[in-house]
């Protein structure tokens, strides 16, 4: 993920989308240094602004980690979704893309996974924003959507979506943490290698959820 930030131009009075560059600002800043080299004062010298301008936008860190978060969430589901789309062929086919898009965001962009997915962005009992929960949803949603086409063509079991959704979720993600915290010998090493891995985890879920099987 090339991630390039706008700066405002010497001539010019307002940025012209400074949200949007701050937000950039931020999930540069996590790429290179994690949640704890991300700041409020960072992000304004990538955009090229004053260090009282993010005020405008985002109340302090707290407020840019979630917008942060929101934006690694749409990634990774771009991700998921071009994976899918260059796939084709059945639900269990796009299911197993899918998976490997997720795997394969996890370990280009190990801090943004952590982040989106951990409790940097809320502390315990703290409603996470609507934006941002809703960007986890849409994440979420790609999985779901293509357990529920397997369950409607009669490729998975007839059993409740969201709990199959879940099973390959709580699979996937392990997976790739797995590989991002180095628990797994030779990983993520090439791609190949770490598409066949993924590739072997869902094809043995799938055993579980085909339909017909016990």
């Amino acid at each position: 993920m090339s991630i390039r930030v706008t700066r405002k131009r010497a001539d010019a009075y307002q940025h012209g989308d400074l949200r949007r560059a701050l937000v950039q600002a931020g999930l540069k800043m996590l790429e290179e240094n994690g949640v704890d080299g991300l700041s409020l004062r960072g992000a304004a010298e990538l955009a090229g602004v004053s260090h009282a301008a993010p005020y405008r936008h985002f109340r302090d860190k707290d407020e840019l980690v979630a917008a942060v978060a929101e934006a690694g969430f749409r990634l990774l589901t771009s991700h998921m979704r071009d994976e899918v789309a260059g796939r084709g062929g059945d639900a269990l086919s796009r299911l197993r893309a899918a998976a490997e898009g997720y795997v394969s965001f996890a370990v280009a962009h190990p801090a943004t996974f952590r982040t989106i997915f951990g409790g940097a962005v809320c502390g315990d009992g703290e409603q996470r924003p609507v934006a941002l929960q809703q960007a986890g949803e849409e994440a979420y949603g790609v999985l779901r959507d293509l357990i529920a086409e397997g369950i409607e063509r009669g490729r998975l079991r007839a059993e409740d979506p969201d709990h199959l959704a879940l099973a390959a979720w709580s699979m996937v993600h392990g997976l790739g943490m797995l590989m991002i915290e180095g628990q797994i010998a030779g990983a993520p090493g090439p791609a190949a290698a770490r598409r066949a891995l993924t590739d072997t985890v869902v094809r043995l879920l799938e055993t579980g959820i085909r339909r017909g099987t016990a």
